[in-house]
């Protein structure tokens, strides 16, 4: 028996049945509207995002290097001497065997804010970065160190400064500054803030770290 077959009806229904399926014309449009503005708004959100992120990750790495030189006192006794000053101060975790030495250990000990392509390690792998003191110089990290020939430490004290973002040759975050100190601290120095205290002049875009620093704490630190 074959059964009646159903109408099919006009364009114009099958039309109008296909848009109800899915999106209307208006509704398109609407989404795409509502699409560009979030775009435009979040875009130029992304940049700041990044840095965010990085100095996140520059703060675990300080606190890391704070942690290596408690490791380093409780190994040796004392804490790293004239010899180890400016980035040999940190470096010492790695050629005096307080940590293993692998990648992950010497990106700890420069600022992410800073490709690691801007470093002048002469294209050597990570591993070999941090194993000769003689040769380690400013180059090597995106951190300054403890300068110990003029500022020697003799114990870890909050009030003490031990390792910078070292803002060479230019600023490695925007507007911010990192420093950690000897209770553990990482504290961030902001450039609009030394502004206010007229620290820095109002169009004053970079604060240098090292003896020719407005700020007492950053004079005790070295490039090298």
């Amino acid at each position: 028996m074959q059964l009646p077959r159903r109408p099919l009806g006009t364009a114009a229904q099958l039309c109008r049945s296909g848009l109800r399926a899915g999106f209307t014309l208006i509704e398109l449009l609407a989404a795409m509207l509502i699409l560009g503005i979030l775009m435009a708004f979040l875009i130029p959100k992304i940049p700041e995002a990044i840095e965010q992120a990085k100095i996140t990750a520059s703060k675990k790495n300080l606190q890391e290097i704070y942690g290596g030189l408690l490791q380093y006192e409780g190994k040796f006794g004392k804490l790293p001497g004239k010899e180890d000053s400016g980035v040999r101060f940190f470096a010492c975790l790695v050629y005096d065997k307080v940590w293993e030495n692998t990648k992950g250990s010497a990106k700890k000990l420069t600022c992410p804010g800073v490709s690691t392509s801007a470093l002048a390690t002469d294209g050597l792998p990570e591993e070999e970065w941090f194993i000769d003191r003689d040769v380690i110089d400013g180059g090597y990290s995106a951190y300054a160190g403890r300068n110990n020939e003029e500022f020697p430490l003799r114990k870890l004290s909050g009030k003490q400064p031990l390792v910078a973002t070292d803002n060479d040759p230019e600023m490695n975050f925007e507007s911010t500054t990192l420093v950690l100190y000897g209770d553990g601290r990482v504290d961030s120095i902001e450039l609009a803030t030394l502004m206010k205290q007229g620290i820095l002049a109002e169009d004053e875009e970079y604060l240098p770290v090292g003896p020719d620093s407005p700020l007492e704490d950053l004079r005790k630190l070295s490039l090298d």
